[in-house]
């Protein structure tokens, strides 16, 4: 029976915990649609090695062969796009088959950054990332993936969020739906002779051409306005204490999370600039301010100037809603905070300078960055289960055996699920059952077990039985089936 993984309930690498805003386990995620950027020379699979190829998801999942049939110590392999395959013709079965440790052969291995964690997967030392865990026990987990050799790891050059194991490597780019999980192109990285073929861009090792030095976040804010009001860069892009890409400028702090998505930080509540409850409306638009509803009825009065900057660079979905009213900060100078950014007014400049963002962003930079707050991860959901059945015999004889197979698909896209334990009932008559539990599925989804040899069943009996779905973690899913006893006279 197999064991039964521990997920933890909240993140513990503070390098993940950023990655899932809704957890949506989709297994179709590890079909990768063929990107045009991939290109050469491919060759048939052979024929030894096909069923296998086509049981770990064929070229949408591995990718098409590269490279003829080779020999090699592991016995006949072949190398895919993500993948060498191997088949020692010494052992019989699905023991023959496997997938060559090429991550390791690459160099790939680092060393446990925190052995001591008991939160979530762990394989010596590494947690396997939360949203990789389904395509792992895909993959049997180590059997065919082989045990991770690196924690979770977000590539802001290569946008993408990956982490390697033994014989695999699984990413999501940041541009992709929440589960949406490929295989990174082993294979290509470890055919060094006879191959030809050039991976899709997105799924290579490294990619040179990509420098973290060349990002610019302010230009990837999505707002269609000037947007050097915000002030200039005071630093290069880098991994911040909460795991994100941040990037910090005079006025604003951007950051970059795994979904790709750039936003400002609260920066006015993380230097804890004063707040004050809001009010009720006292002034409107005749005496110079604009009211900002927080609250139902209560809110802040804006200086007319200070809307009309709002307004014209992204409004209140940039600035965030005011955290104060205007205050007279030094003689003659006057301030109010949004939830991200400060407005200043000094009446002395000229009148297009007037109004300017408040230079927050050393103030930032020197403070302890450790203490960010940090969402939550939320518990993933499980996929919904569509179980199918089918009898080996349409009718079995009071002397044969009959065998049920059962196949688990994930509801949504129909892609085979491993692990799945069920239970079978069948129902005999005189109101009689006899149960027994199924293995857990294999990684085609498919589970068989044999039933006892029935006897003194009348004939021509019609016996029903149903199976259903035993985990804990997943709701049921149940699915029936007949079949007649009958023997010729």
């Amino acid at each position: 029976m197999k064991e039964k993984m521990n997920l933890s309930k909240k993140a513990s690498k503070t390098l993940y915990i950023f990655a899932i805003s809704a957890m949506l386990i989709v297994l179709a995620g590890c079909s990768r649609a063929l990107d045009p950027a991939a290109s050469g020379k491919t060759y048939p699979i052979s024929p030894g090695l096909q069923a296998f190829y086509n049981r770990m998801g064929g070229e949408e999942v591995l990718g098409p062969a590269i490279s003829k049939l080779i020999e090699n110590q592991t016995g006949q392999c072949q190398y895919t796009v993500n993948t060498l395959i191997c088949l020692n013709p010494m052992v019989s079965g699905d023991e023959s088959f496997s997938i060559y440790a090429l991550g390791t052969e690459l160099n790939l291995n680092e060393l446990s950054s925190d052995p001591a964690s008991t939160e979530g997967l762990i394989i010596n030392g590494f947690t396997v990332y939360e949203e990789f865990v389904p395509i792992f026990e895909r993959f049997s987990q180590s059997t065919y993936a082989g045990n991770p050799i690196s924690q979770v790891h977000i590539n802001y050059a290569q946008q993408r969020v990956e982490q390697y194991f033994e014989k695999v490597g699984f990413y999501r780019n940041f541009s992709d739906p929440l589960g949406t999980v490929k295989l990174l192109a082993y294979g290509d990285a470890g055919c060094t002779k006879g191959c030809s073929y050039k991976p899709a861009d997105e799924a290579e090792l490294s990619n040179p051409s990509i420098s973290l030095e060349d990002l610019d976040l302010m230009e990837k804010l999505g707002i269609l306005v000037d947007k050097t009001a915000f002030g200039k860069s005071l630093d290069k892009p880098h991994t911040a204490a909460d795991g994100s890409l941040e990037q910090v400028y005079s006025g604003v702090v951007l950051f970059q999370d795994a979904t790709g998505v750039v936003r400002l930080r609260p920066l006015s509540s993380i230097l804890a600039m004063p707040v004050k409850e809001p009010g009720e409306k006292l002034y409107d638009y005749s005496s110079g301010v604009v009211f900002y509803a927080v609250n139902d009825t209560l809110g802040y009065h804006v200086p007319i100037l200070f809307d009309t900057f709002i307004n014209a660079h992204g409004g209140t979905a940039i600035s965030g809603d005011p955290i104060n009213e205007v205050y007279e900060y030094e003689p003659g100078l006057f301030r109010q905070c949004f939830t991200n950014y400060c407005l200043d007014y000094d009446p002395s400049k000229h009148e297009d300078r007037q109004v300017s963002i408040t230079q927050l962003g050393k103030q930032y930079l020197a403070m302890d960055q450790t203490v960010l707050p940090q969402p939550a991860t939320p518990e993933p959901e499980p996929p919904a289960i569509s179980l199918q059945v089918s009898e080996t015999l349409a009718k079995v004889s009071s002397s044969d055996a009959q065998t049920i197979h059962v196949t688990a698909l994930n509801a949504a896209d129909q892609t085979p699920l491993t692990g799945i334990e069920t239970e079978i009932t069948l129902f005999l008559p005189k109101e009689k059952t006899w149960t027994s539990l199924l293995a857990p599925t294999a990684v085609d989804g498919t589970a068989v077990i044999t039933l006892p040899v029935l006897k003194n069943i009348h004939n021509g009996s019609i016996l029903a039985y149903k199976v259903c779905t035993t985990n804990a973690s997943i709701s049921q899913s149940c699915a029936t089936g007949t079949y007649l006893i009958w023997t010729a006279p």
